[in-house]
């Protein structure tokens, strides 16, 4: 589009009307920050009226005019939704998250976003009318006055633009007056130097708070960090009225109309209003389901065609019908509308984990001894090896005993008691065979445990062992004066030999564990992570990489990045693609970081496919790759998909609030392993964690 200092859009024709008494036009509805409303008829207890996901987390506070709302949201939208009732009126893409309020001023809003760009939209179409770019970043919302916007950039910088043009009108240092009232701008954040509102006082009747506090009809309203929305008597100083969101409510609640609303991390925005003496909302007894994934299209009709809206991530609704692979649902405001299933699923939820029925069957629960953390499977499915850690004292992570139990969370058996630094631990091809990593008198080495007959070898000084899946052999590294040396031994101590030396990047934290090479499926070549330089101007800037070499020593292919670390690297079944995990981008925006690459490894160039996020898992046959997405929203934290990499189709699988530390294909390639470590610190002390999984069985219409 067009920018303001290319065009000259025509002057608007239209009368600018002033925001009348039942609006909240602008961050804290006032010049002064005052967070007061003229409203007479809000009056706790209230109840939910509508709530509407967006694509991100919610740091902006509403403002509403003209009976619309506009939410700009994380996810680089900004949100029209009618102020009454569940209903979306447009949705402008900015590209860039919108962590502040907009202003509305006569037929217009007004924006910021992250990337330092400034919009103007027409406020009834959400048509573009003119943008603005900032030469540092923007930290407060912006305001309007008598046809002139001011917003504060980085460090100290006032921009004054023409609220019909956006032509730069003037430009000022640290201080200007709007009406009276004294504004600065410091580290780009813009706001009155004597704000009305009194923040501290009401935010110390709450766990914690970052919201500024608003005021109606003899009540303030504010957020909090524990996720609750309360309503404060302010003669009496008592809490009247608590709502609890899924997320932390940092942003200031606005009232207009009759009505509160609030926007929290967890990507909602929420409209109370009073509630109805007597009354209750029914219960609503018919199969419900969530949208899977954000800008998800629904339709008039099961066509692909006939678009209503677009939904978000998050969103449940009944289901009316399903007919082939499309679910038909009835939104907020009764429209019946058709989803498919790929952006929908009836999930239920089994020990804290959502699985989506239309594509798992019954997942069953396989919890370990107390203690056992970073468990990994044998090659035939019947056992699971593991490291328990009940000495939480200390810096780093060590666990101290390595244990073994079968597939049916029985004949737990301590196989091994030793000093663990690195949490990896390999199998052997007939699963009989356990290396891990030990340390012996201030030495790491090779050990091999033969978990049959109980007898464990000292095999040889290294790190991060790893099993070949074609023959008893092994790879390990060692790391000495920068580089990191490649070796591979037989299960016997014989045949040992250097086959690769690599400059390693050394880490910003002072200890962490090495990580182990990959095998190709062949057994004939190893993938691993070294660091490669690159030209930056006239400097160099080391960036990770993945270096390809075959078990003789020769090196068949390096594939850069430009990221800091490359890990979770995995072969595909056929020994054609890798899949790998790259994080620490050298930009900002963290859409690039921690993504998912799978490459084609065969061709003269590196073909490329990128996803979001996290811990790949090939399933035997290689079609599928199972993968973490990283929820940003709270509430939620990981959502399970697998990909069909012959049409790439994704099939949504599970989500849930908890960590995942791992996910893995079962041998048989029919279940897919999930596996969840608790946090430490539980019931406000420190115990050694809790480690579980769950099978669950997969059936994707292949």
């Amino acid at each position: 589009p067009p920018t303001a200092q290319d065009s000259t859009p025509p002057k608007v024709t239209t009368p600018v009307k002033s925001p009348g008494p039942e609006d909240w036009h602008m961050f804290m509805n006032d010049l002064q920050f005052s967070g007061k409303s003229p409203d007479k008829n809000l009056k706790p207890p209230l109840q939910l009226l509508w709530k509407f996901k967006t694509g991100g987390p919610l740091t902006a506070s509403p403002v509403i005019a003209n009976g619309t709302l506009y939410i700009g949201s994380t996810d680089g939208k900004m949100y029209a939704l009618d102020a009454k009732k569940w209903d979306i009126k447009w949705v402008y893409n900015a590209g860039s998250s919108i962590r502040f309020s907009a202003v509305v001023w006569g037929s217009r809003v007004y924006f910021n976003t992250r990337n330092n760009k400034f919009y103007a939209l027409d406020a009834d179409s959400g048509e573009l009318v003119w943008d603005f770019k900032s030469k540092g970043w923007m930290d407060s919302p912006p305001v309007v006055f008598e046809g002139t916007v001011y917003t504060g950039a980085y460090p100290s910088r006032i921009y004054m633009l023409d609220a019909f043009t956006g032509k730069l009108k003037s430009e000022r240092q640290r201080q200007v007056t709007i009406n009276g009232v004294e504004y600065g701008c410091s580290n780009g954040e813009f706001r009155p130097v004597f704000p009305q509102v009194n923040t501290n006082l009401w935010r110390s009747y709450t766990e914690a708070s970052e919201s500024f506090p608003v005021a109606a009809n003899g009540f303030v309203y504010i957020g909090a960090r524990d996720g609750k929305i309360h309503a404060i008597n302010i003669t009496a100083k008592t809490v009247e009225w608590s709502y609890m969101a899924a997320g932390p409510v940092d942003a200031a609640p606005a009232v207009a109309d009759g009505v509160l609303y609030a926007a929290s991390t967890d990507g909602f925005i929420y409209a109370f209003v009073n509630s109805v003496d007597g009354t209750s909302v029914p219960k609503d007894t018919r199969k419900h389901g969530i949208v899977a994934r954000d800008n998800a299209p629904v339709y008039k009709e099961k066509d692909g065609v006939s678009q209503v809206y677009f939904l978000n991530d998050g969103t449940h609704l009944p289901i009316l019908q399903t007919n082939k692979n499309w679910y038909q649902i009835e939104l907020p405001n009764t429209e019946e509308v058709w989803i498919e299933e790929l952006s929908f699923g009836e999930f239920v939820e089994s020990g804290d984990v959502s699985f989506n029925t239309k594509f798992c069957g019954t997942p069953q629960i396989i919890p370990l001894i107390n203690g056992a953390e970073y468990p990994y499977w044998s090659p035939d499915g019947k056992h699971v090896a593991m490291l328990k850690r009940t000495d939480l004292s200390g810096s780093y992570w060590k666990a101290t005993e390595l244990w073994i139990m079968g597939r049916d969370g029985r004949q737990a058996k301590k196989l091994y008691s030793g000093q663990f630094y690195n949490p990896h631990v390999s199998w052997s091809l007939d699963s009989r065979l356990i290396a891990l990593e030990v340390e012996v008198g201030g030495e790491q080495y090779v050990f091999v445990v033969d978990w049959e007959l109980g007898k464990i070898k000292r095999l040889v000084r290294g790190n991060a062992p790893t099993w070949s899946p074609a023959a008893n052999q092994l790879a390990f590294k060692r790391r000495e004066k920068g580089y990191d040396y490649i070796y591979r031994i037989n299960s016997d101590g014989s045949g040992g030999r250097e086959i690769a030396k690599a400059q390693y990047k050394q880490s910003r934290y002072a200890y962490t564990y090495i990580h182990a090479p990959s095998w190709s499926p062949d057994g004939k070549q190893l993938a691993f992570e070294v660091s490669q330089d690159h030209k930056v101007g006239n400097g160099t800037v080391a960036y990770a990489a993945i270096r390809i070499q075959n078990v003789e020593g020769e090196r068949i292919k390096q594939i850069p990045t430009q990221h800091q670390r490359v890990r979770q690297i995995h072969w595909s079944p056929d020994g054609k693609r890798l899949a790998y995990i790259v994080s620490g981008s050298n930009r900002q925006d963290p859409v690039l970081d921690k993504r998912l690459h799978i490459a084609g490894i065969n061709e003269e160039n590196v073909k490329h496919q990128i996803l979001k996020h996290s811990t790949p898992a090939w399933s035997p046959t290689g079609e599928l790759l199972a993968y973490l997405e990283r929820e940003d929203c709270a509430g939620l934290r990981w959502k399970v998909w697998i990909i069909d990499l012959k049409n790439g189709r994704k099939y949504p699988i599970a989500r849930t609030s908890m960590d995942v530390a791992s996910i893995v294909w079962m041998p048989d390639g029919k279940s897919l392993c999930l596996w969840h470590t608790s946090d430490y610190l539980q019931d406000n002390v420190y115990k050694p964690a809790d480690t579980k999984g769950w099978i669950v069985p997969i059936k994707l219409p292949i």
